[in-house]
């Protein structure tokens, strides 16, 4: 894959040699509204209406569920209003969510309405982690639509299945708005199992959970020994982040970057992963990949013209890439959101 490498992930059978499968429940509801019940269990009743809990410009138009391993995943699509829009997402369970692909705009979790999130990530995806009851909104400013994937842990039933204990006060820690690209491929691909169930065994559901949850369990140790190596200022990451918005059609060379930051090549690349959890390259990837959905809805250019504002070759580099990332050509891609 172009731009965006993922790291080698182990086989289906390294993921499932200590594990004993548990078997999974099917739903997919077009019209179901989930409440907690009995604090740990999630009630899923046909017929209902479908929405969000405190909702103010978000409409779900789809959910789709499914269970491995004892946690809930839930897939959403949503549109939202021009402007400011929001909803509650404070979770009755420890929850970790995945924005998968956002349209235009800026997609955030927040815990205050009116309080714009500290981090530093500020890509199209991006995954947030809450503890139990704890009070955050899902909020979105002049985005068209959203597409992401919830995530309900039960960690001490977790223990059992993994055979090994959790640090669960690692657990009570929340992480708003950070991306780790290890986590977002897997949930990628039970998002994917979720909304087309059927292609795979329930074997291979389980063993992408369990993938998921050790990548999220690992993921602050690895954080923390990265940010020991250096991370980049606010001003010098806004910086590098603005040239490159600017220049999505004419290419960025990382010379560039470590000039306007000050910093040798080396610090630089090194200090931007540090700081968003991906390199430079990929980061101007994702950029390309999200202004190029947003210029295929409005429907005014050809693929070949969207290929060449959006700083790729031709239009079959533009296909490959946009494939990879995305998982389905621009041109499904476009039919399918016009539909």
């Amino acid at each position: 894959m172009v731009g965006k490498v993922w790291p080698q992930s182990p086989s289906i059978s390294q993921l499932t040699s200590q594990l004993d499968p548990i078997p999974s429940v099917t739903r997919k509801l077009r019209h179901a509204k989930f409440q907690p019940r009995h604090g740990r269990h999630l009630a899923m009743h046909e017929g209902s209406e479908l929405k969000l809990e405190s909702a103010h410009g978000v409409h779900l138009l789809r959910r789709d569920v499914r269970t491995w391993n004892g946690v809930i995943v839930s897939v959403n699509d949503m549109s939202c209003s021009p402007g400011r829009a929001w909803h509650d997402i404070s979770p009755p369970q420890n929850r970790m969510a995945i924005v998968l692909e956002q349209i235009g705009g800026r997609v955030e979790a927040r815990t205050k309405i009116n309080q714009p999130s500290q981090s530093n990530w500020s890509g199209p995806q991006h995954i947030d982690y809450a503890p139990a009851g704890m009070r955050v909104w899902g909020y979105t400013n002049n985005a068209r639509s959203v597409r992401g994937v919830d995530f309900a842990f039960d960690f001490p039933s977790l223990e059992s299945i993994l055979g090994e204990s959790i640090d669960l006060e690692q657990t009570e820690t929340p992480r708003l708005q950070f991306f780790d690209e290890r986590i977002f491929r897997i949930g990628s691909l039970l998002a994917a199992e979720c909304t087309h169930p059927g292609e795979h065994s329930d074997l291979y559901g389980d063993s992408l959970v369990t993938a998921l949850v050790i990548g999220f369990l690992r993921f602050g140790r690895d954080r923390a020994q990265e940010k020991k190596q250096g991370t980049l200022a606010p001003w010098q990451l806004h910086r590098a982040k603005e040239f490159m918005e600017a220049n999505l059609s004419t290419g960025v060379r990382l010379r560039d970057l470590a000039e306007i930051t000050r910093l040798s090549q080396s610090q630089f690349g090194r200090a931007f992963k540090a700081s968003t959890g991906l390199a430079p390259h990929q980061w101007q990837m994702n950029l390309r990949i999200n202004r190029a959905q947003q210029l295929l809805l409005d429907g005014e250019l050809s693929l070949a013209q969207i290929a060449l504002v959006t700083g790729f070759s031709e239009q079959s580099h533009f296909t490959r890439v946009f494939r990879s990332i995305v998982g389905v050509s621009p041109g499904l891609w476009r039919r399918d959101r016009r539909s």
